[in-house]
Protein backbone atom coordinates (compact mmCIF):
# COMPACT_ATOMS: atom_id res chain seq x y z
CA UNK A 1 0.00 0.00 0.00
CA UNK A 2 3.02 2.71 0.79
CA UNK A 3 4.60 1.61 -2.54
CA UNK A 4 1.41 2.06 -4.45
CA UNK A 5 0.42 5.42 -2.67
CA UNK A 6 4.58 6.59 -3.34
CA UNK A 7 3.51 6.03 -7.24
CA UNK A 8 0.29 7.52 -7.39
CA UNK A 9 1.77 10.14 -5.57
CA UNK A 10 5.15 10.59 -8.00
CA UNK A 11 2.83 10.61 -11.05
CA UNK A 12 0.39 13.36 -9.10
CA UNK A 13 3.28 15.09 -9.30
CA UNK A 14 4.50 14.49 -12.73
CA UNK A 15 0.88 15.22 -13.92
CA UNK A 16 0.85 18.81 -12.46
CA UNK A 17 4.26 19.37 -14.32
CA UNK A 18 3.04 18.55 -17.48
CA UNK A 19 -0.06 20.69 -17.47
CA UNK A 20 2.43 23.61 -16.11
CA UNK A 21 5.30 22.99 -18.88
CA UNK A 22 2.12 22.88 -21.34
CA UNK A 23 0.75 26.03 -20.31
CA UNK A 24 4.01 28.08 -20.70
CA UNK A 25 4.23 27.80 -24.64
CA UNK A 26 0.51 28.51 -24.47
CA UNK A 27 0.61 31.77 -23.08
CA UNK A 28 2.88 33.52 -26.17
CA UNK A 29 0.79 31.49 -28.69
CA UNK A 30 -1.98 33.21 -27.71
CA UNK A 31 -0.57 36.60 -27.40
CA UNK A 32 1.09 36.12 -30.66
CA UNK A 33 -2.89 35.55 -32.29
CA UNK A 34 -4.13 38.24 -30.37
CA UNK A 35 -1.54 40.82 -31.79
CA UNK A 36 -1.51 39.23 -35.14
CA UNK A 37 -6.03 39.70 -34.87
CA UNK A 38 -5.03 43.59 -33.30
CA UNK A 39 -2.61 44.59 -36.67
CA UNK A 40 -5.23 42.52 -39.32
CA UNK A 41 -7.42 45.39 -37.79
CA UNK A 42 -5.87 48.55 -36.45
CA UNK A 43 -2.41 48.36 -38.84
CA UNK A 44 -3.05 46.11 -42.20
CA UNK A 45 -0.08 47.61 -43.82
CA UNK A 46 2.13 45.72 -40.84
CA UNK A 47 0.64 42.62 -41.78
CA UNK A 48 3.58 40.93 -43.39
CA UNK A 49 5.70 42.02 -40.65
CA UNK A 50 3.18 40.68 -38.00
CA UNK A 51 2.67 37.24 -39.79
CA UNK A 52 6.48 36.55 -40.15
CA UNK A 53 6.65 37.48 -36.44
CA UNK A 54 3.95 35.27 -35.56
CA UNK A 55 5.12 32.46 -37.52
CA UNK A 56 8.06 32.00 -36.06
CA UNK A 57 7.02 32.73 -32.24
CA UNK A 58 4.30 29.94 -33.13
CA UNK A 59 7.00 27.18 -34.99
CA UNK A 60 9.07 27.85 -32.00
CA UNK A 61 6.71 27.19 -29.22
CA UNK A 62 4.90 24.10 -31.22
CA UNK A 63 8.38 22.76 -30.85
CA UNK A 64 8.60 23.15 -27.16
CA UNK A 65 5.01 21.13 -27.01
CA UNK A 66 6.29 18.42 -28.93
CA UNK A 67 9.39 17.85 -27.23
CA UNK A 68 7.67 18.07 -23.75
CA UNK A 69 5.07 15.38 -25.14
CA UNK A 70 8.15 13.34 -26.62
CA UNK A 71 9.82 13.73 -23.01
CA UNK A 72 7.29 13.00 -20.99
CA UNK A 73 6.60 9.64 -23.15
CA UNK A 74 10.14 8.44 -23.36
CA UNK A 75 10.19 8.59 -19.48
CA UNK A 76 6.75 6.43 -19.44
CA UNK A 77 7.99 4.14 -21.71
CA UNK A 78 11.02 3.32 -19.37
CA UNK A 79 9.82 0.03 -17.91
CA UNK A 80 9.51 -1.53 -20.98
CA UNK A 81 13.15 -3.25 -21.60
CA UNK A 82 14.23 -5.00 -24.35
CA UNK A 83 17.87 -6.42 -23.72
CA UNK A 84 19.93 -7.84 -26.13
CA UNK A 85 24.00 -8.84 -26.50
CA UNK A 86 25.56 -6.21 -28.86
CA UNK A 87 28.63 -4.33 -29.27
CA UNK A 88 29.06 -1.13 -26.94
CA UNK A 89 31.63 0.60 -29.65
CA UNK A 90 28.20 0.61 -32.30
CA UNK A 91 25.95 2.75 -30.07
CA UNK A 92 28.46 5.10 -28.62
CA UNK A 93 30.08 5.78 -32.27
CA UNK A 94 26.57 6.48 -33.55
CA UNK A 95 25.59 8.68 -31.08
CA UNK A 96 29.34 10.60 -31.89
CA UNK A 97 28.48 10.75 -35.75
CA UNK A 98 24.86 12.30 -34.95
CA UNK A 99 26.80 15.44 -33.23
CA UNK A 100 30.04 15.34 -34.75
CA UNK A 101 29.24 18.09 -37.27
CA UNK A 102 27.97 20.80 -34.32
CA UNK A 103 28.46 24.02 -35.02
CA UNK A 104 31.18 25.81 -33.21
CA UNK A 105 31.98 22.62 -31.19
CA UNK A 106 34.83 20.03 -31.60
CA UNK A 107 33.77 16.50 -30.26
CA UNK A 108 35.93 14.02 -30.08
CA UNK A 109 35.81 9.86 -29.49
CA UNK A 110 38.23 7.38 -28.18
CA UNK A 111 38.62 4.19 -26.94
CA UNK A 112 41.28 3.47 -24.65
CA UNK A 113 41.02 -0.67 -23.26
CA UNK A 114 43.47 -2.46 -20.58
CA UNK A 115 44.72 -3.98 -23.67
CA UNK A 116 45.83 -0.96 -25.76
CA UNK A 117 46.24 -3.45 -29.40
CA UNK A 118 42.44 -4.25 -28.91
CA UNK A 119 40.99 -0.82 -28.06
CA UNK A 120 40.59 0.11 -31.91
CA UNK A 121 39.28 -3.69 -33.15
CA UNK A 122 37.65 -5.49 -30.08
CA UNK A 123 33.77 -5.55 -29.54
CA UNK A 124 32.51 -4.34 -26.30
CA UNK A 125 29.95 -6.60 -25.79
CA UNK A 126 27.06 -5.78 -23.43
CA UNK A 127 23.78 -7.05 -21.98
CA UNK A 128 21.41 -4.20 -22.45
CA UNK A 129 18.41 -2.04 -24.32
CA UNK A 130 19.97 -0.70 -27.18
CA UNK A 131 17.34 1.70 -28.22
CA UNK A 132 17.32 2.84 -24.63
CA UNK A 133 21.27 3.19 -24.45
CA UNK A 134 21.23 4.98 -27.31
CA UNK A 135 18.67 7.32 -25.64
CA UNK A 136 20.69 8.31 -22.81
CA UNK A 137 23.88 8.58 -24.59
CA UNK A 138 22.18 11.08 -27.13
CA UNK A 139 21.02 12.82 -23.63
CA UNK A 140 24.43 12.92 -22.22
CA UNK A 141 25.87 14.71 -25.50
CA UNK A 142 23.31 16.88 -26.25
CA UNK A 143 23.17 18.28 -22.04
CA UNK A 144 27.02 18.73 -22.47
CA UNK A 145 26.26 21.13 -26.11
CA UNK A 146 23.86 22.87 -24.06
CA UNK A 147 26.23 23.80 -21.42
CA UNK A 148 28.79 25.41 -23.61
CA UNK A 149 28.26 28.83 -23.65
CA UNK A 150 27.73 30.56 -27.24
CA UNK A 151 31.12 32.28 -26.70
CA UNK A 152 33.27 29.68 -25.74
CA UNK A 153 34.76 27.27 -28.18
CA UNK A 154 33.13 23.96 -26.98
CA UNK A 155 35.37 20.62 -26.67
CA UNK A 156 33.63 17.62 -25.88
CA UNK A 157 35.18 14.37 -25.03
CA UNK A 158 33.44 10.89 -25.63
CA UNK A 159 35.80 7.79 -23.89
CA UNK A 160 34.73 4.47 -23.53
CA UNK A 161 37.43 2.92 -21.00
CA UNK A 162 36.91 -0.54 -19.27
CA UNK A 163 38.30 -2.19 -15.82
CA UNK A 164 38.11 -5.83 -15.15
CA UNK A 165 34.33 -6.05 -14.94
CA UNK A 166 32.82 -2.87 -16.61
CA UNK A 167 33.22 -1.06 -19.50
CA UNK A 168 32.80 3.05 -18.73
CA UNK A 169 32.06 5.83 -21.37
CA UNK A 170 32.90 9.42 -20.14
CA UNK A 171 31.42 12.17 -21.69
CA UNK A 172 33.33 15.55 -20.62
CA UNK A 173 32.69 19.05 -21.60
CA UNK A 174 34.16 22.78 -21.13
CA UNK A 175 30.87 24.23 -19.77
CA UNK A 176 29.64 26.27 -17.03
CA UNK A 177 29.75 23.51 -14.91
CA UNK A 178 26.88 22.14 -12.08
CA UNK A 179 27.23 24.23 -8.75
CA UNK A 180 27.49 22.02 -5.27
CA UNK A 181 24.36 22.74 -4.21
CA UNK A 182 22.17 21.02 -7.70
CA UNK A 183 24.49 17.93 -6.91
CA UNK A 184 22.19 15.80 -5.28
CA UNK A 185 19.05 17.36 -7.29
CA UNK A 186 20.78 16.16 -10.65
CA UNK A 187 19.38 12.92 -11.23
CA UNK A 188 15.86 13.71 -9.52
CA UNK A 189 12.32 13.99 -12.52
CA UNK A 190 11.51 17.16 -13.11
CA UNK A 191 14.52 19.25 -11.77
CA UNK A 192 16.47 20.67 -14.63
CA UNK A 193 18.92 23.43 -14.10
CA UNK A 194 17.71 24.53 -17.97
CA UNK A 195 15.40 27.22 -18.76
CA UNK A 196 13.20 24.77 -21.10
CA UNK A 197 12.29 21.06 -20.71
CA UNK A 198 11.08 18.72 -17.92
CA UNK A 199 14.00 17.51 -16.42
CA UNK A 200 13.35 14.01 -16.96
CA UNK A 201 16.41 13.59 -19.04
CA UNK A 202 19.02 12.80 -16.44
CA UNK A 203 16.28 10.71 -14.58
CA UNK A 204 15.56 8.89 -17.99
CA UNK A 205 19.06 8.24 -18.04
CA UNK A 206 19.79 6.91 -14.55
CA UNK A 207 16.66 4.39 -14.69
CA UNK A 208 18.10 3.30 -18.57
CA UNK A 209 21.74 2.42 -17.05
CA UNK A 210 20.64 0.98 -14.41
CA UNK A 211 18.32 -1.31 -15.80
CA UNK A 212 21.75 -2.77 -17.14
CA UNK A 213 23.10 -3.13 -13.56
CA UNK A 214 25.20 -0.27 -14.43
CA UNK A 215 25.73 3.17 -12.79
CA UNK A 216 25.95 6.76 -13.61
CA UNK A 217 27.42 9.47 -11.67
CA UNK A 218 29.25 12.62 -12.63
CA UNK A 219 31.74 15.38 -11.54
CA UNK A 220 31.66 19.56 -11.93
CA UNK A 221 33.55 22.54 -11.52
CA UNK A 222 31.45 25.61 -12.42
CA UNK A 223 33.04 27.60 -15.15
CA UNK A 224 35.19 24.78 -16.08
CA UNK A 225 33.07 22.20 -17.21
CA UNK A 226 31.07 18.36 -16.58
CA UNK A 227 31.99 14.92 -17.05
CA UNK A 228 29.46 11.88 -16.61
CA UNK A 229 30.33 8.71 -16.33
CA UNK A 230 28.09 5.09 -17.52
CA UNK A 231 29.65 2.17 -16.10
CA UNK A 232 27.84 -0.82 -17.49
CA UNK A 233 28.82 -4.76 -16.88
CA UNK A 234 31.11 -6.49 -19.55
CA UNK A 235 28.81 -9.20 -21.13
CA UNK A 236 30.04 -12.74 -19.80
CA UNK A 237 29.00 -15.62 -21.76
CA UNK A 238 27.86 -18.24 -19.00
Amino acid sequence: LLAKSERESAWREMAKQVAHEIKNPLTPMKLSIQHLKRAWKDNPEQMKEMIERTTKTLIEQIDTLSNIATEFSNFALMPKVNNEVFDLKQIVENTYDLYKETDGIKIMFSIYLKDENESSTKNLFIYADKEQLLRAFSNLVKNAIQAIPENTKGLINITISDDENNYIVSISDNGVGISEDKFDKIFVPNFTTKTAGMGLGLAMVKNSIESTGGKVWFESKQDIGTTFYVSIPKYKES
